[in-house]
């Protein structure tokens, strides 16, 4: 299954390093499960093992591993079964880690990019007021999420390609801030350096969702 799931990663569009701590993570978490959690494919399962590693769960120090990696893994490998049952999509449509790692020399890293989106929200969203980056809700980390008046709007910010299986996810977090905020309307938006055709075609069925792409330029200063 750990083959599986790292090529599942490599479909979401992540980065290298991300993909080498959430791997790190994960064993982590099963050393101190004391079962391989890379051997476990029932849904119900991970999803106990996710709550007990959660911001909530009596085990939250361990999913504190990584600055939080390890939660944040295994809440990956929770969307993973619950899409594919273990099984990911065909192998030809992942990159290579070289393609990735080649995309990280493009934008640096995923990281970074996030925290260009934060430092510009204001600007890139000037009717909304920042609720919270990175915020934390339930077992799940929303890159953003905005709000005006009885409005929320969660950001998902993919460093890469966007494809169908981010609807899935953003309509999981959206479900969850619903929960949480029921008298509010809530929406999604998936920014992405590009948005392949099986999640335009996945935007379709749902007016909760949007999508754009990013660009990056460079700046210069005197040395």
């Amino acid at each position: 299954m750990k083959d599986q799931f790292k090529n599942y990663l490599l479909s979401q569009r992540f980065t290298s390093g991300t993909i080498n701590s959430y791997m790190s993570g994960l064993n982590h978490l099963s050393r101190d499960y004391g079962k391989n959690i890379f051997e476990i494919s029932d849904a119900g399962m991970v999803g106990e093992i996710m709550k007990l590693y959660g911001i909530g769960g009596t085990k939250r120090s361990v999913g504190d591993y990584g600055n939080g990696g390890a939660r944040n893994a295994i809440i990956q490998y929770h969307n993973f079964i619950l899409e594919f049952g273990g099984e990911p999509p065909n192998a030809h449509e992942y990159d290579s880690i070289e393609e990735v790692e080649s995309a990280d020399s493009r934008f640096t890293y995923e990281r970074d990019l996030h925290n260009t989106l934060k430092r510009q929200a204001m600007d890139l969203f000037p009717e909304y007021q920042v609720i919270g980056s990175e915020y934390i809700i339930g077992n799940a980390r929303l890159d953003l999420l905005l709000g005006k008046d009885k409005q929320l709007l969660i950001v998902e910010l993919k460093a890469g390609k966007a494809n169908y299986a981010v609807c899935g996810q953003i309509l999981m977090y959206i479900g969850l801030v619903k929960a949480k905020f029921p008298e509010h309307e809530v929406h999604g938006l998936i920014i992405a350096s590009e948005i392949d055709e099986g999640l335009r075609a996945a935007c379709t069925t749902t007016n909760l969702i949007k999508c754009k792409t990013y660009k990056m330029m460079l700046t210069l200063e005197d040395a």
